[in-house]
């Protein structure tokens, strides 16, 4: 079951165990407070590209992935593996295998912020993937920032 919360628009989403992840990102940590809004575009605007913005804060960093492109009415979760001045987060649909899909897709705002990094240089690599009825589906990689966290 997954627990989530309608705020102004926004899902927060709560990860939780048994995710489906690509190989290498199995001991990867759900991300809480992750937060996805609903349809913003649609993804067939193609002036509209996927970026990812990320802001220092104190001991962490705020990751802003704008127009994730995934299927209209998917929820996604967040994973982070961390490795010394390393940081890869991998956003995904909480459902990979989903018996029934929408016939359009569609950008969403996704934002979480990423705590206990400590102080110093971090570079940040953000992935997305489909759910898999997608071949193949391996991560694809949306972007990258080297962010100094005072």
């Amino acid at each position: 079951m997954r627990n989530w919360t309608v705020t102004a628009g926004m899902i927060t989403l709560v990860g939780c165990g048994g995710a489906d992840l690509p190989a290498g990102w199995e001991d990867a940590e759900a991300i809480e407070g992750l937060t996805q809004s609903e349809c913003v575009a649609s993804a067939y605007d193609e002036t509209v590209k996927e970026t990812l913005a990320a802001t220092p804060e104190s001991g962490a960093v705020r990751l802003d992935y704008r127009a994730a492109h995934f299927r209209c009415d998917q929820e996604v979760e967040g994973f982070v593996r961390k490795a010394g001045g390393k940081v890869e987060v991998l956003v995904q649909p909480t459902e990979m295998d989903p018996g029934a899909v929408a016939g359009c897709d569609c950008l969403y705002d996704i934002g979480m912020t990423l705590d206990g990094l400590g102080k110093g240089a971090v570079a940040v690599e953000l992935y997305r993937r489909w759910d898999n009825l997608n071949e193949p589906n391996d991560p694809v990689k949306v972007g990258s920032a080297d962010v100094q966290i005072p």
